[in-house]
């Protein structure tokens, strides 16, 4: 009988040694993974805050460009010459899009690794991340829209054949060409510039949501980047 009963506390035993040590192999893997997922995050956020910083200069200047148009229409009331309102227009009608880093963020949610993200702070503040880069995706789109309605305006307005006379073909709105002239108005009045001067006012209104969002999101990215560094001892090799 007490042969039986070793024989059976052995088998237990070997069973219960045997799922610790699966255990222990499962719970080593994950936790390298979850690390290897911290240290890509952390590369992409990086990347991140570098196109934030491109990106919130470059509407930055748009809006001084809104101004500088909308100052110029209220000291002409109606310009003869297009040059400086081409100038200023030229740049209203650029745009840079953001697209984030976010290649990683996509890995942890697809695929259901979050779970790996043991630290509910951590958790919490990746997915806080998250959603402010959709919202200033959400509103970045929205200001390609608006944007799309000034270049309507300016096409409507400016001899677009009198700039091809005077300039290489493809010339138009492209960056780092200087033109050798600039188009003369198809038509011109008080009334179109009234509606230049408002559609300024909308572009400021986006850019300056835009700048917001963006700079907040900056923000974000530079405290996710510290608790990464500081919860995961990032300074230490994987």
């Amino acid at each position: 009988m007490k042969s039986y009963i070793f024989d059976f506390f052995m088998l237990f035993l070997a069973v219960f040694c045997g799922y610790l040590a699966q255990w222990q192999l499962e719970n080593s893997g994950e936790h390298r993974r979850e690390r290897q997922f911290i240290q890509s995050l952390a590369e992409d956020i990086k990347k991140d805050t570098s196109v934030l910083t491109v990106y919130i200069n470059f509407n930055q200047n748009r809006l001084y460009y809104c101004d500088s148009l909308q100052g110029y229409i209220r000291l002409t009331g109606n310009p003869v010459e297009s040059n400086r309102f081409y100038d200023y227009s030229r740049e209203l009608a650029r745009y840079l899009r953001y697209f984030s880093t976010d290649r990683t963020i996509q890995q942890l949610k697809n695929a259901g690794n979050m779970r790996l993200i043991r630290d509910v702070e951590v958790s919490n503040a990746i997915t806080d991340y998250d959603n402010k880069t959709k919202y200033l995706n959400e509103i970045d789109q929205r200001l390609i829209g608006e944007i799309g309605k000034y270049r309507d305006l300016l096409v409507g307005t400016l001899d677009l054949e009198d700039y091809d006379t005077q300039n290489p073909q493809g010339s138009f709105m492209a960056n780092g060409i200087i033109t050798k002239g600039n188009p003369g108005y198809i038509k011109m009045n008080s009334e179109y510039l009234k509606t230049y001067y408002n559609q300024a006012f909308t572009l400021k209104t986006f850019l300056n949501e835009v700048l917001y969002s963006a700079e907040d999101l900056k923000k974000e990215a530079v405290l996710l980047l510290d608790l990464l560094q500081r919860e995961y001892n990032m300074d230490k090799p994987f």
